[in-house]
């Protein structure tokens, strides 16, 4: 799998991948790095992205990761259209707007909506919002030198865990196949006793998938496991939501569960 980071936030969230060199091909975009330096937003938008790195075609899917304040944003479409020969999902950073310039606020809503757009049309296998005010509720804030490095490595792991469902023999259950016009999304996260946490406020959710995580000798032992799992899902189902869900063993010592909420609706910019 490819893992492009574009911008600062971008790139420091796909270098956290590259101890997997077997798995993943770790791309950077960023000033002076696959970029030329642009005046504004729109030099970067105008400008096409070329990628001379080695072993792209021995990938098939990849994850883009970007905040769309910054100005190297701009580059998004340019970055994924020197991509298009790869199934590729954008995980895409809301900033929080309370604490954002006047020229982040728009750089944000002009990128917003032109990657919802561009999912929707299918140039997109899937668009994943992840907002920094909702990741900063879940982890906490901590120290100020820390707070960047521990919402990234959140993301990190978060995407590596679902990386590494989707591509093992799950113990339990079936994920359905979200349907073709459901490519905007969200992930979200739970113990599996506990209050589920989104990490970007998805509206109109359509459909959810879940990934359930848990410790081995519970799966061979605890009978209240799969009862659990299943009223997790038929609570969503009440809700009009099409679910599904599968189980993993685990070596954390917590259950609990990643799911990926998905919807076909434009997103408002919150």
């Amino acid at each position: 799998m490819l893992i492009a980071g574009l911008g600062e936030a971008g790139k420091n969230i796909a270098k956290l991948f590259k101890p997997h060199t077997k798995t993943y091909k770790i791309l950077i975009f960023d000033e002076g790095q696959g970029l030329d330096p642009q005046a504004n937003v729109e030099g970067y938008d105008e400008h096409p992205v070329k990628i001379t790195s080695r072993g792209l075609k021995s990938h098939s899917n990849g994850i883009l990761f970007v905040c769309g304040s910054g100005k190297v944003a701009g580059a998004s479409l340019r970055v994924l259209e020197a991509l298009q020969a790869h199934k590729m999902t954008v995980v895409y950073l809301v900033p929080d707007l309370e604490f954002a310039s006047r020229e982040e606020a728009l750089r944000h809503r002009a990128h917003f909506g032109v990657l919802q757009e561009y999912s929707r049309s299918g140039k997109l296998s899937e668009l994943i919002l992840l907002s920094n005010k909702s990741l900063l509720e879940q982890i906490g804030a901590g120290p100020i030198r820390k707070y960047y490095e521990k919402v990234n490595h959140y993301i990190y792991s978060t995407f590596q865990n679902i990386n590494y469902c989707e591509n093992v023999e799950r113990d339990f259950g079936k994920l359905h196949e979200p349907k073709d016009i459901s490519r905007i999304s969200t992930i979200g996260w739970s113990s599996l006793e506990g209050e589920e946490v989104l990490l970007f406020p998805l509206d109109n959710i359509t459909e959810s998938c879940y990934y359930i995580n848990i410790d081995e000798e519970d799966l061979d032992n605890d009978e209240g496991i799969l009862p659990t799992c299943q009223q997790i899902v038929r609570e969503n189902n009440d809700l009009e939501r099409h679910s599904s869900f599968a189980i993993w063993k685990s070596s954390e010592a917590e259950n609990h569960y990643y799911v990926k909420h998905y919807t076909h609706h434009i997103q408002e910019s919150k």
